[in-house]
């Protein structure tokens, strides 16, 4: 009897604290759009832009984009690492992003501190288990990052 009492106290427990994959807590969300074209991470401070550029053929002219680009009155927009890539797409996958959207559908450039620079996707393989795989392509979109 006083394992059964556990399995529902359990089950119970699970129902109540856990999140699934459809929940969203506005409570949690870590994103706040600032209306301008910007949706700011609160935890790391860091600044996105909402929109995507057009596509991008090579990583001298990503790097242009993001040299001119002027957005809510900041020019210090650069190139996100792959790994800032990586963050914004499994904290959206995790329903942490609030009222920010972004399509992050297609390849992102990515900056230098990666390597060379490259262009890719983290391409996710569960919507419920936000699994990611890295892969590579020759052309792709920008989303600025700053500071």
């Amino acid at each position: 009897m006083k394992s059964k009492l556990s399995i529902i106290a359990l089950l119970l427990a699970l129902v109540f604290f856990s999140q699934g994959c459809s929940t969203m807590n506005s409570k949690t969300a870590r994103f706040q759009d600032l209306g301008n074209g910007i949706c700011q991470d609160t935890v790391s401070g860091l600044m996105w832009q909402t929109d995507k550029s057009k596509t991008i053929r090579t990583f001298e002219e990503a790097e242009l984009y993001v040299k001119n680009l002027n957005l809510g009155g900041y020019t210090d927009w650069r190139l996100p690492t792959v790994y800032e890539l990586y963050d914004l797409n499994y904290l959206f996958d995790l329903h942490l992003n609030g009222k920010c959207a972004l399509e992050r559908e297609g390849k992102y450039w990515s900056g230098k501190k990666d390597g060379e620079g490259m262009v890719g996707a983290w391409e996710i393989s569960d919507q419920c288990d936000p699994e990611r795989q890295y892969f590579a392509g020759s052309q792709g979109f920008v989303r600025a990052i700053r500071p």
